[in-house]
C-alpha cells in the first residue's frame, strides 16, 4: 500500500509543477473591440479610430483594412498619420462591428485554445493562424 500512496503523492507534485509550468491563458471568451467611430461624408465612411482598433486585434492596420475593403467589396485607403479608414462606401457602425467580430473570429483567435496571443504568417500565398499559447497552427483562407 505505501507505493499507491508514494504514487499519489509523486502525482500531486508533478500535476502542481505541472500547471506552475503552464503560462496562463491570456484570451477570454469576452474580447472587446472598441466600437468603431465612424463619420458619413456624402457616399464615404470614416472610421476614425481604425488604428486603435487595429492595435488591439493585434495586427497591422492594412491588413485589417484590406479584410474590411474585401468583405464590403469597396474601395478604399488608410492613412498611417491620422490612423483613420476611409471606404468609398456608406456603411453602418453595425455592419463594421459585425465584420471586425469576425476578422477576429477567423484571423486572430486561436480555434484550438481560444487565446489572441497569435500571429499570422505568410508561406508562398497560404496564411497560417500560429498561437504563441498552445503552439498549434491553423491554415485560414486568404484574403
Amino acid at each position: 500500500m505505501s507505493s499507491g500512496r508514494e504514487l499519489l503523492r509523486n502525482y500531486e507534485y508533478l500535476l502542481e509543477r505541472l500547471y506552475q509550468k503552464v503560462p496562463p491563458k491570456s484570451g477570454s471568451a469576452e474580447y472587446k473591440i472598441p466600437d468603431p467611430e465612424i463619420i458619413r461624408i456624402g457616399n464615404q465612411t470614416i472610421i476614425r479610430n481604425f488604428r486603435e482598433i487595429s492595435q488591439k486585434l493585434k495586427r497591422d492596420p492594412q491588413l485589417v483594412a484590406r479584410f474590411l475593403q474585401k468583405e464590403l467589396a469597396a474601395a478604399g485607403s488608410y492613412d498611417p498619420g491620422s490612423g483613420q479608414l476611409v471606404l468609398n462606401i456608406r456603411v453602418s457602425r453595425r455592419v463594421v462591428n459585425q465584420f471586425l467580430q469576425l476578422f477576429l473570429r477567423q484571423y486572430v483567435r486561436c480555434p484550438t485554445c481560444g487565446s489572441i496571443d497569435t500571429r499570422l504568417r505568410r508561406e508562398g500565398k497560404a496564411w497560417i493562424l500560429v498561437c504563441e499559447a498552445c503552439g498549434a497552427e491553423q491554415p485560414v483562407k486568404a484574403f
